[in-house]
């Protein structure tokens, strides 16, 4: 089983992830998170470089993509469940509300992905986001108001033409990990 977690910083990802791992686990299931960008070379280097132009950007992001998609499949044939916290709706969402045409991320990605079983989108209010992050003193480039505005709009409109599940991450930690595990159980 392949589930992939999507949403703005703040929404609550990493923490229904553990949760949900947790879960499948005391069922017996064996289990790996995994996240993008990776922690590999590709993923590193855009990570931590601020000026690179968009197009180069979305690029490395994919190429990061199409070997962390690899290791993917690698972990599936071994039996093992993957939670991944981002993938390529990560690309569409943000490049494409900082102007990026969303037909051109749809291509480059075409060969870097695989269909998981599930993406659940955690939709949260980005004001609410926002002061999630702050309280962890984590901000990045990408956490300003008007900006994250467009990348939740964005992600809600790829989660309707994808099907993603759309999970309101704006409740308690508990009410929203309960809702994911019930999810998770449907697949």
């Amino acid at each position: 089983m392949f589930i992939v977690f999507e949403g703005i910083d703040g929404s609550g990802k990493s923490s229904v992830i553990a949760r949900l791992k947790d879960h499948l686990e005391s069922r017996g299931r064996k289990v790996k998170i995994t996240a993008e960008p990776t922690e590999g070379p590709i993923g590193k280097f855009v990570s931590v470089t601020d000026d690179l132009n968009p197009e180069a950007e979305a690029l490395l992001f994919t190429a990061d993509r199409a070997l962390h998609t690899e290791q993917v499949k690698k972990w599936m044939s071994e039996g093992y469940d993957v939670l991944c916290d981002r993938y390529f709706a990560s690309t569409l969402a943000y490049q494409s509300a900082a102007g990026m045409d969303i037909d051109w991320l749809k291509s480059i990605n075409s060969k870097a992905v695989i269909t998981p079983d599930a993406t659940i989108l955690m939709d949260i209010d980005p004001e609410v986001s926002l002061k999630r992050v702050s309280q962890r003193g984590e901000m990045s480039r990408f956490e300003k108001l008007d900006y994250l505005r467009k990348v939740r709009k964005a992600y809600l409109d790829i989660a309707r033409e994808y099907n993603f599940r759309i999970v309101n991450a704006d409740r308690d930690r508990d009410t929203v990990a309960e809702e994911v595990i019930s999810i998770a159980g449907g697949i």
